[in-house]
C-alpha cells in the first residue's frame, strides 16, 4: 500500500506541475556534438536541457575501521525550456528538482535510503546556473572553492552525510570532449563529466549516531534532452578506482535479449590525467552470480568479470552488499541496484556499480 500511496503522489505531483507550465511550446535543446564548456558555469544548471544529474558515490571507513558505502544524487527535470520568465510568479515551477540518499553498510549488511521530491519554486527547491549548488530541503550539494561540500539528512530512515569532497584529478570528459552518445537518433546523446577522484573527509551519520569518516568518491554530471535508443531496455554502469592509479567507467546499454548496444561505451583515465575512450567491442563483461530482490522480485547481477584487453584489465568485481536495490518510484520513476564492489585480478580496486531496467520497464523514468 505505502508504494501505491507513494506512486500516486508522485503523479498527482507531476500531473500538476505539467498542468502549470501547459500552453508553452517545448523546445529542447538536443546534445548533438561536442559541447563548448567552460568551468565553473558548466558545473551548473543547463535549463534548456531537459534532464540532468549529479551523481556521487563512493565508500568510507570510520574510526573503527567499519566500512559504509554512500550515495547521493540530485536529478532536475526541465517543464519548459529557459529560466524564469521576467514578471512570472516564484511559485510557478519551470524546474522539479529530486533526491536520493542512501547508505550501505557493509559491516551490518543493511541498505538504508531516502527519497525527496520538490518543484523550484516558493524556496522549496533550487539549482544554480553559475556552478555546482542544487538544494532541496535542508539536501544540499554545492562547489565552492574546489571543494564539494554535500549536506543531507533524513530523520525518518536516521541517515546523514556532511561531507567534504577535494578533487584529485581534473574533470574527465567522456566520448568526444563530454559528447556521449547513447543512441543512432539525433539527440540521442548527453553531455558527461566526472571527477573520477574525490577525497571525503566529514560525518555520515547512521541510526542517529554521527561518525566521522574519510574514503574517495566519484562525482558525475551529466545533461541532455532524449538519451536513450529505443531497443535500449537498462543499462550496467561501472565506475572503479584502481590500486595502480587507473581509473576506470563502463557503461553497458542493455537490449531486452541481455545484448550490449552498439553504443555501449568507457573511459580509462589514467594517473597523469590523461584519458582513452572504449567502444563496445573493447570491454567484456560475463556475470558470475546474482541476486533475487524479495521486495520486486528482480535478478540483479553481483559478481561479474570485467575485462579489458587493450587494457591489461582482468578483474572480479564482487558487490560489499547484495541487498542493495533502491524504490525511487516515488519520486524518478525508477527501482534500481546501486551498491558498493570491491575489484580483484590483474589489480586490486573499489567502486560502486548501478543497474537499472532489471524490476520494470524505463517508460516512466524522470
Amino acid at each position: 500500500m505505502e508504494r501505491v500511496l507513494r506512486a500516486l503522489t508522485l503523479m498527482m505531483t507531476l500531473l500538476v506541475l505539467t498542468a502549470a507550465a501547459a500552453g508553452e511550446e517545448a523546445h529542447w535543446r538536443e546534445v548533438t556534438g561536442p559541447p563548448e564548456l567552460s568551468f565553473p558555469r558548466d558545473h551548473g544548471a543547463h535549463f534548456d536541457y531537459r534532464t540532468e544529474w549529479w551523481y556521487v558515490t563512493g565508500l568510507l571507513t570510520d574510526e573503527q575501521q567499519q566500512r559504509f558505502g554512500f550515495q547521493i544524487t540530485f536529478f532536475r527535470q526541465g517543464l519548459a525550456p529557459g529560466g524564469p520568465e521576467p514578471g512570472s510568479s516564484n511559485l510557478r515551477a519551470r524546474q522539479i528538482v529530486a533526491a536520493h540518499l542512501a547508505v550501505a553498510d557493509i559491516s551490518d549488511q543493511r541498505f538504508h535510503h531516502a527519497e525527496r521530491l520538490r518543484r523550484v519554486g516558493g524556496g522549496l527547491a533550487g539549482v544554480s546556473q553559475t556552478d555546482l549548488d542544487v538544494w532541496l530541503d535542508d539536501w544540499k550539494m554545492e562547489h565552492d572553492s574546489g571543494v564539494i561540500e554535500v549536506r543531507a539528512r533524513d530523520p525518518k530512515h536516521r541517515i546523514g552525510l556532511e561531507l567534504e569532497l577535494r578533487p584529485q584529478r581534473q574533470v574527465v570528459l567522456h566520448g568526444e570532449h563530454g559528447y556521449s552518445r547513447k543512441g543512432e537518433d539525433r539527440g540521442n546523446a548527453s553531455v558527461y563529466l566526472s571527477w573520477t577522484r574525490l577525497q571525503v573527509t566529514g560525518e555520515l551519520e547512521l541510526g542517529g549516531s554521527p561518525v566521522t569518516v574519510q574514503g574517495m568518491a566519484w562525482c558525475d554530471h551529466e545533461w541532455g534532452s532524449s538519451q536513450l535508443g529505443a531497443e535500449v531496455v537498462g543499462w550496467d554502469w561501472f565506475s572503479l578506482r584502481l590500486d595502480d592509479g587507473r581509473d576506470l567507467m563502463v557503461y553497458r546499454l542493455r537490449h531486452a535479449d541481455g545484448a550490449a548496444d552498439l553504443y555501449s561505451s568507457g573511459t580509462v583515465v589514467r594517473p597523469g590525467g590523461g584519458s582513452s575512450t572504449l567502444g563496445r567491442d573493447d570491454v567484456e563483461v560475463d556475470v558470475l552470480r546474482s541476486w533475487l530482490s524479495p521486495a520486486t522480485g528482480a535478478r540483479y547481477p553481483t559478481r561479474w568479470l570485467l575485462r579489458v584487453p587493450s587494457e591489461g584489465i582482468d578483474l572480479e568485481l564482487r558487490a560489499l552488499l547484495e541487498a542493495s536495490e533502491l524504490d525511487g518510484t516515488a519520486t524518478t520513476g525508477v527501482i534500481y541496484w546501486e551498491g558498493p564492489v570491491m575489484a580483484s585480478g590483474s589489480q586490486r580496486g573499489e567502486g560502486y556499480v548501478e543497474m537499472t531496467g532489471y524490476a520494470g520497464t524505463l517508460e516512466g523514468r524522470f
